[in-house]
């Protein structure tokens, strides 16, 4: 029997989002069972990682600072990951950028923003302590700080949805997760070989500047040509931690490929503010990332070993 994709569309996390599994006709069972997984994963990772809902794990968390607080292992596993990633990226990752995002305007959901002048972040200073304990179950954030996983909360969510997929289905032929760009997949897509993963041409709306083939791992993307807010809508949500405003440098949009959906994240955030030369140098360092980086004004760049289909001219960066 022929194998084909199987797929749910479903609404979390603030975006659109789905998730696929390959199976065959007689696989429908479970291939309903590891869809309902997904879903079940990213509402259970919504609950424990979102700011926006003031019940949340991490509402409760920011609500405490400077105490210690029971969360959801999940929250306490994102937190620790957020950690990994700040140190790792040198601070351009930062998770205790909140107060200067809420500053800069972006305070709600997108689609609930309202139009108001940006102002800087009174008292704020990056790189603010946060303690956890996975195992126990307990975190802690510094006294006057507060804590925002976006998108690598996203990018976790998609990882503990694969997992959650498998774990429901361990005999999956393959499997994929999209959380509004966020991806994470694994095995094999009907008809065999790497999934195929177009990226946007952000400069060209409606158009590919390449497909991805990947056969397993994380992908996300970041950038400043869609999040855009403020009275003349020339805000974004990037936050420079060095400077807590929304980053001047940095190209329109860069694509991350990494072992994790959650790594891909936290490093194209440090990439979306960072210079060409600079991202470079990052790359480089890190042999386990890829990223095709699109500035606004100059050829795309490929940095690192990105499995990319080219389809047009581009600069390949080593």
């Amino acid at each position: 029997m022929t194998a084909r994709l199987r797929r749910v569309e479903f609404r979390a996390v603030g975006t659109t989002c789905s998730a696929a599994v390959t199976a065959r006709p007689d696989e429908e069972r479970h291939a309903r069972r590891a869809l309902a997984a997904a879903q079940a994963e990213v509402s259970a990772c919504e609950s424990a990682l979102s700011r926006f809902d003031p019940t949340s794990d991490l509402s409760r968390l920011n609500a405490s600072a400077g105490r210690w607080t029971r969360v959801d292992r999940r929250l306490a596993e994102a937190l620790a990951l957020a950690l990994r990633a700040r140190e790792e990226t040198g601070g351009r990752f930062d998770p205790t950028v909140l107060p200067a995002i809420v500053a800069a305007g972006y305070d709600r959901s997108f689609e609930q923003l309202v139009e108001r002048p940006a102002r800087r972040p009174a008292g704020w200073r990056p790189g603010a302590a946060i303690d956890v304990e996975p195992g126990a179950g307990l975190a802690r954030v510094e006294a006057g700080a507060a804590v925002d996983l976006g998108g690598i909360g996203k990018g976790y969510a998609a990882d503990r949805a694969l997992e959650a997929m498998l774990e429901a289905w361990p005999s999956a032929h393959g499997a994929l997760v999209d959380l509004g760009g966020d991806l994470a997949v694994a095995g094999d897509p009907p008809g065999g070989g790497p999934w195929r993963i177009a990226v946007a041409d952000a400069r060209t709306p409606g158009t590919t500047a390449g497909v991805l083939l990947i056969r397993s791992g994380g992908i996300a993307t970041s950038g400043r040509d869609v999040r855009r807010f403020g009275p003349t809508r020339s805000l974004h949500h990037l936050i420079d931690p060095a400077t807590g405003e929304p980053a001047a440098p940095g190209p329109l949009a860069v694509t991350v490929v990494a072992p994790t959906a959650a790594e891909a994240e936290a490093h194209a955030t440090a990439l979306a503010i960072s210079d060409a030369q600079t991202a470079l140098a990052h790359v480089a360092a890190r042999p386990r990332i890829a990223a095709y980086y699109l500035p606004s004004d100059s050829e795309p760049q490929v940095l690192g070993d990105l499995p990319l289909a080219q389809t047009r001219v581009i600069v390949r960066a080593a």
